[in-house]
């Protein structure tokens, strides 16, 4: 079948406009504080990579993804290997410990292209983004996924992903961020401890702590990621897509902090990174070696000027959560 547009489906994906805050229940919650690491006057702060094919996008008449242009119908990891190894080398250089949500595939052929995954990744926390980036809910695909294949497609990614690993997996992200009462209910019966593929206001009905998915009746913990006005009160996401499409800049990052420590004081605030985006575009165009420099740049910009904010903590979202359980 003719598959949307990457445009089209890399902008639901990530545009925040769309996006129904006010269907979420946010419940205002004051987790105790069962160790002394953890405090109030503090705002957390979480580096996550989704490692995903290399401008991975949806297709309509199939469940997993492909890498744009859709025309090749492949799916490639060149970019994703680059980007990964200089975000782990600059995440080392800078004592930073993040999330990986891998995707099962992806982990695999990067495996089978010589990468020490095990090895680059002992610091940081191993979770699941999925075995091959299903369109879940059919949104794209306009083949919404019955539970038991949800299952089959999660258990086989935490399978893979232990097996290489070495670790138990209990965090998720899910493709596109998107989910549904019935991915929250497959989470739950596997016994993952978070899930972290809503997005949330920041600041209007949620401060930044972890709270239970009620909505779709369940007791998983949400770590959202924040949604945020910028200086012109647009509002804009911690997916730091935006810089290397050349729509933000990394100080526009900083200075969402910045404001969040006022409100948001003991939350934690997420951001997201695909490692394919320093060296190419959403529809797959290789850049410039350039722009690539600019992308590293800004991107070490913004975990160094993290690392020396006053206020911040930055933090595994695992480690995160385990201060609050």
């Amino acid at each position: 079948m003719q598959g949307k547009t990457v445009i089209e489906c890399f902008t639901r994906k990530h545009s925040v406009e769309t996006q129904d805050f006010a269907s979420l229940q946010v419940p205002a919650l004051n987790f105790p504080n069962l160790e002394t690491g953890m405090n109030d006057n503090y705002l957390y702060a979480a580096m996550s990579l989704d490692i995903d094919p290399d401008a991975n996008v949806a297709v309509e008449g199939r469940y997993d993804a492909l890498s744009a242009p859709l025309q090749s119908g492949n799916v490639r990891v060149e970019a994703c290997k680059k980007g990964l190894h200089k975000i782990l080398e600059l995440l080392d250089v800078y004592d930073i410990n993040a999330t990986l949500f891998y995707e099962a595939r992806t982990a695999q052929m990067l495996i089978a292209d010589r990468m020490d995954l095990p090895e680059l990744s002992q610091n940081h926390e191993i979770a699941c983004h999925s075995l091959k980036h299903e369109d879940y809910l059919g949104k794209v695909s306009g083949l919404p996924m019955k539970e038991d294949a949800i299952q089959e497609s999660i258990a086989g990614a935490r399978e893979i992903l232990e097996g290489i690993f070495g670790r138990t997996v209990r965090g998720f992200r899910a493709p596109y961020t998107r989910v549904n009462q019935t991915v929250i209910k497959v989470l739950e019966r596997m016994d993952f401890h978070y899930d972290s593929s809503e997005t949330i206001n920041l600041g209007t009905t949620w401060n930044g702590k972890p709270f239970p998915l009620k909505t779709f009746d369940s007791t998983i913990i949400e770590l959202p990621l924040p949604a945020f006005p910028d200086a012109r009160g647009k509002k804009m996401t911690s997916y730091l897509w935006a810089i290397f499409e050349g729509k933000r800049n990394a100080q526009e990052y900083i200075d969402a902090v910045v404001r969040a420590k006022e409100i948001a004081q003991g939350g934690l605030f997420v951001f997201a990174i695909h490692p394919w985006h320093l060296w190419i575009n959403s529809q797959g165009d290789i850049f410039a070696d350039e722009q690539v420099a600019r992308n590293l740049k800004n991107f070490e910009s913004i975990i160094s000027q993290l690392k020396r904010m006053k206020g911040i903590r930055i933090i595994r979202m695992d480690k995160y959560l385990g201060k609050w359980r």
